[in-house]
């Protein structure tokens, strides 16, 4: 059994800093991940590897920022309850 986030609903996220950080929308996702330059994959030190991408979660702050970070970083999200518009303030917590 799992637990099930729905991704469209998580409005606040808790990171290692202690603060809830806002999510713009239904901007937050869950992915694979790796650093780039110029679209090319950056080695990490190891030439020759294959890697591995990493999972991670990318959102939009209140202000339209690009936030991304490891999903490991994530202690706990919050989610907008069901049938409830965006902006509204009452939230879920769900930990990970």
């Amino acid at each position: 059994m799992s637990l099930s986030i729905d991704v469209e609903r998580v409005e606040q996220v808790l990171l290692p800093d202690g603060k809830w950080h806002r999510v713009k929308g239904k901007s937050f996702t869950v992915d694979a991940y790796e650093f780039v330059d110029q679209d090319q994959p950056v080695d990490q030190g190891r030439p020759g590897r294959r890697r591995l991408p990493s999972t991670g979660a990318t959102w939009q702050d209140a202000n339209g920022t690009l936030v991304a970070c490891p999903l490991t970083a994530i202690l706990a999200v919050r989610l907008r309850r069901a049938g409830r518009k965006l902006g509204s303030t009452a939230t879920t917590p769900a930990k990970l």
